[in-house]
């Protein structure tokens, strides 16, 4: 039983909101470029144009998805044109996963617009405000860990 006046509950629901409002200011952008929501394709793209090529598995890892998942939007994001599967030359059984030219252009558009975002996000507050938070957000990670 929870002490009353005691803020977990109101943390937990302000995360789930903060979540709400970014989906709902994201969300329009990646429609905009024909993304599919909810596999994280905007993720994949970003993380891909911020490092290229990387193996299935590290960019599940890297995007917090299982590789089953990723599988099958990998699938889908080849079949429209956004990335392509390469043989790894060190391990045969291994796919490099690289941006095709129009996968490029959608993955510097959404990190304009994630950089956008973090920028409203994080304005106000001075940087040791965002260390401290960033500190705080890690160590509730830990706890679920």
């Amino acid at each position: 039983m929870e002490e009353k006046g005691f803020p977990k509950e109101k943390i937990r629901e302000e995360m789930l909101r903060l979540e709400q409002m970014r989906k709902q200011i994201l969300r329009p952008g990646f429609l905009e470029l024909g993304l599919t929501l909810g596999q994280g394709q905007p993720r994949i793209l970003r993380t891909l144009f911020l490092q290229e090529p990387l193996k299935q598995r590290e960019l599940a890892r890297r995007c917090g998805l299982d590789v089953t998942t990723m599988s099958r939007t990998l699938d889908r994001m080849a079949e429209t044109g956004l990335i392509e599967r390469r043989t790894d030359p060190n391990c045969r059984r291994s796919f490099l996963i690289y941006l095709t030219g129009p996968g490029r252009e959608k993955a510097g558009k959404i990190t304009e617009d994630f950089c956008a975002f973090d920028k409203r996000l994080c304005s106000g507050f001075t940087e040791k405000e965002l260390e401290t938070l960033l500190g705080f957000l890690k160590r509730m990670e830990k706890n679920l860990e």
